[in-house]
């Protein structure tokens, strides 16, 4: 264990130490992930959807600011939509310009969020998105969320009807078209069920982690995944929804594990050693609970090379497992010249 809090300790400080340079390598990895999710599901125009256009506008989002992933995004997906007809292109504008209303109002700043979310759909798992928001950011994160999964579901009601769609362009009327696309929306119930447990898991979770309880992120991650499991699962039987539960399961156990890992990176604490301070002022008398974090301390040693004054005050990593021939070599040679003994002595 001991071993692996010292590789998340050098994660965090290689992280923090080079984050101009990784934070737009991570952009870009989300980015392609994003690009690829929908040129794979709605990819009618071939030209915004071919993997050259996917890496350049990467690129252009690795540079940019998180919510040009989410701009950028839109126009392909409207321009996918334009490719299936413009009504089901207007229909996308109109519920962009919806959803960009939320977000901006009241989670600007949880662009990973909103972006991550369909992607973690694709991939089976978007069960660590409330779990995961709720622990690291506030309660309006779950805003970004239900943006995300609302777009996930009306593209996947698309690619769907995508074929309807596409016949009844030129054989049917404009309310015909708009009936269809729109219908992806008001008529998915499951799209709604799965937002209702979302926030419910959202809020749960939210409360639970600031709960001044020992293991309160650990009561929040256990309590969140079972009201979704428990809550998808009664809802698909209530709706008659075939066919889910065992990627909810799966899904709902993998989630949980990272879920996990994120508390491990964030927020592992020694309840062993927790303090109870008391004091007070002119106005209050204050109760302080305090729980260190487990951390594993760098052992570092100042050694002074008499008569090398070019190495003196040099200091050794004493982190490392390991030192090379060479740095073993010139340390007994400089500790056997200053002690005058012979050299094979210290060997």
């Amino acid at each position: 264990m001991t071993k692996i809090m010292e590789l998340r300790d050098r994660m965090i400080r290689f992280y923090s130490r080079y984050e101009t340079y990784l934070f737009p390598v991570v952009k870009f990895a989300v980015a392609l992930a994003l690009f690829s999710v929908i040129n794979k599901n709605i990819g009618f125009m071939d030209v915004v959807s071919s993997l050259p256009m996917a890496l350049i506008l990467s690129l252009l989002c690795a540079i940019f600011p998180v919510n040009a992933i989410i701009w950028l995004s839109a126009l392909v997906v409207l321009a996918d939509m334009y490719a299936v007809s413009p009504e089901t292109a207007l229909t996308a504008l109109v519920l962009f310009a919806v959803l960009f209303f939320l977000y901006f109002r009241f989670s600007p700043k949880d662009g990973i969020a909103a972006v991550l979310t369909p992607v973690c759909f694709g991939l089976h798992i978007p069960y660590i998105m409330p779990v995961g928001c709720s622990l690291l950011r506030n309660a309006y994160s779950i805003i970004a969320v239900v943006c995300g999964t609302i777009l996930h579901y009306f593209l996947g009601g698309i690619q769907q009807n995508a074929a309807a769609l596409m016949r009844t362009a030129e054989d049917a009327t404009s309310a015909s078209r708009f009936e269809i696309a729109v219908g992806q929306l008001f008529s998915n119930r499951e799209m709604y069920l799965v937002i209702a447990v979302f926030v419910v898991t959202s809020v749960v979770v939210y409360l639970v982690r600031r709960m001044e309880v020992d293991h309160a992120w650990t009561l929040a991650i256990i309590s969140g995944t079972l009201i979704q499991i428990a809550g998808l699962f009664v809802g698909y039987l209530v709706l008659g929804i075939t066919g889910k539960t065992l990627w909810l399961l799966i899904g709902g156990v993998i989630s949980m594990v990272i879920a996990f890992v994120i508390q491990f990176l964030f927020m592992d604490l020694d309840y062993d050693r927790t303090e109870r301070v008391q004091f007070e002022d002119d106005d209050y008398y204050y109760y302080v609970k305090a729980v260190p974090k487990k951390m594993v301390a760098v052992r570092e040693v100042t050694v002074k090379h008499f008569g090398n004054t070019a190495s003196m005050g040099k200091r050794i990593d004493h982190s490392r497992p390991v030192y090379t021939p060479e740095e073993e070599e010139q340390s007994r040679k400089v500790m056997a010249r200053e002690l005058d003994i012979d050299e094979g002595l210290l060997k």
